[in-house]
């Protein structure tokens, strides 16, 4: 029995320190705890937004193509070979101007011979009108040299006609693509040498939603911007609607005039017959919307927010309060908040990606972002 009662006698000892040992860590990191507690969270400094209206001009866009006001493949009238090459690959030419001659050999005999019959029959008819006033022949012998001297004529004409076709010319000014044919090749009718394309006027061809029609008209600004970016690119009006709608897709068919001054100039062109475009339309009446920079908004999956800056009323600190909004549609440099917002709310334009929900912030002295409906690529 003595063992065992020195044993509990000596445990005793260590009970006491294990517990001095677990207050005093206990009241350490207590301590730690309420040091932490009192330190305030970290203030961060953002680029801010008055939450105002903005008068959108109402538009939609559609994908359009680019049309010549002018524009065709030049091809062969007749048979032949190709005699003269009179012009080379994106050449400017003007309208009249002779392109390609073929081998005229047998249509220029076979015109001589016509014209030779031609000249055979008027003097056929001289003499025939002659005899016919001493009454030596009868009238069916005049109507007959009549009916020849025209059958003449007309077979003169053709042969001219033909002629003519074997000389291809320019019938409008433009520009030329790339040539299909080569010198002393053997055209048939039909075979296609070159495309034509004016330069002085371009349109565009855009299908429009039947839904639009109401509000659609002839005179409506249009802007143009490539597929691959935003960047506007030309300018124009609405200068006619079609008369249909496709009763497949529920579409009608627009078209529109550029306007641009590039267009004009074929070094310089920027658009070019059969390229895919984006057509804005904008309508004459605007619509008021509440803006905000796009940079303001923060993403997520569970919906998209923003961080209204507010003064807190007890240390008139302002802190950041995460409200989340619904946006109805983009346009530059800004997005249109349809719920979520009031206009003369402060919202955190730049730095927004940084903040938590009631953190301190101040508001840089930094000059504010230059924010643009119509934001243009700087040239560095």
């Amino acid at each position: 029995m003595k063992p065992i009662k020195a044993s509990r006698i000596a445990i005793i000892p260590l009970a006491i320190i294990l517990v001095v040992l677990v207050a005093v860590k206990y009241f350490q990191i207590s301590t730690i705890i309420e040091a932490f507690t009192d330190v305030p969270p970290p203030v961060s400094v953002v680029n801010a937004f008055e939450v105002e209206p903005q008068q959108w001009r109402q538009s939609f866009t559609a994908l359009g193509t680019v049309r010549a006001h002018e524009g065709i493949t030049i091809v062969a009238e007749r048979a032949g070979k190709v005699k003269d090459l009179l012009f080379v690959s994106g050449e400017v030419v003007e309208q009249g101007q002779l392109l390609l001659e073929q081998d005229n050999a047998n249509e220029v005999a076979q015109f001589n011979s016509a014209n030779a019959d031609r000249l055979l029959a008027k003097s056929n008819l001289n003499r025939v009108s002659q005899l016919r006033d001493k009454n030596l022949v009868s009238e069916s012998a005049y109507e007959t040299a009549q009916l020849q001297l025209s059958a003449s004529i007309a077979n003169t004409e053709n042969q001219r006609a033909t002629l003519d076709k074997m000389k291809i010319y320019a019938p409008f000014s433009g520009r030329l693509g790339i040539k299909f044919v080569d010198l002393g090749e053997d055209l048939q009718a039909g075979t296609a040498i070159v495309s034509l394309q004016s330069i002085d006027e371009l349109k565009v061809d855009f299908p429009i939603s039947q839904k639009w029609l109401t509000q659609i008209a002839t005179g409506l600004d249009v802007e143009i911007s490539y597929l691959e970016s935003d960047n506007l690119v030309a300018t124009g009006i609405i200068n006619a609607i079609g008369a249909k709608v496709d009763d497949v897709t529920r579409s009608i068919l627009v078209q529109a005039t550029l306007n641009s001054p590039a267009v004009s100039q074929a070094e310089k062109q920027t658009l070019y017959p059969g390229m895919a475009v984006s057509v804005r339309v904008n309508f004459l009446e605007p619509e008021t919307v509440l803006a905000i920079p796009a940079t303001s908004v923060i993403y997520s999956g569970f919906g998209d927010s923003v961080y209204v800056l507010v003064k807190d009323e007890g240390t008139q600190q302002l802190i950041a309060r995460q409200q989340f909004i619904k946006i109805s549609k983009r346009r530059g440099d800004f997005v249109a908040v349809e719920a979520g917002l009031k206009g003369g709310e402060i919202v955190a334009s730049a730095g927004a990606f940084k903040l938590f929900n009631g953190q301190p912030v101040v508001i840089g002295e930094s000059e504010e972002t230059d924010y643009s409906l119509s934001p243009q690529p700087v040239e560095g």
